[in-house]
């Protein structure tokens, strides 16, 4: 799967994980894979495999973008 920006919209809005999992009403161990693009949730860890697609329309909306751009990220680093 290809890396999801949503720590990278995030930090733009100058939200925090923990804020971040708030807004968007998400478990934290989500929020966590989401944020980390990763599938155990750990900075390090392996490459996110797979996600609900509500999950990232909950991500998206609450951070004002389209489902889409959270794979293109802010800059268009994913192109």
């Amino acid at each position: 799967m290809p890396k999801v920006f949503v720590r990278a919209y995030a930090e733009q809005r100058n939200m925090n994980l923990s804020r971040f999992q708030q807004a968007a009403r998400l478990p934290m161990s989500t929020a966590r894979r989401l944020w980390y693009s990763t599938s155990d949730g750990k900075a390090e860890g392996p490459a996110l495999r797979a996600v609900n697609l509500d999950s990232l329309e909950r991500a998206a909306q609450c951070l004002g973008v389209s489902v889409a751009e959270l794979f293109v990220g802010p800059g268009g680093e994913g192109k």
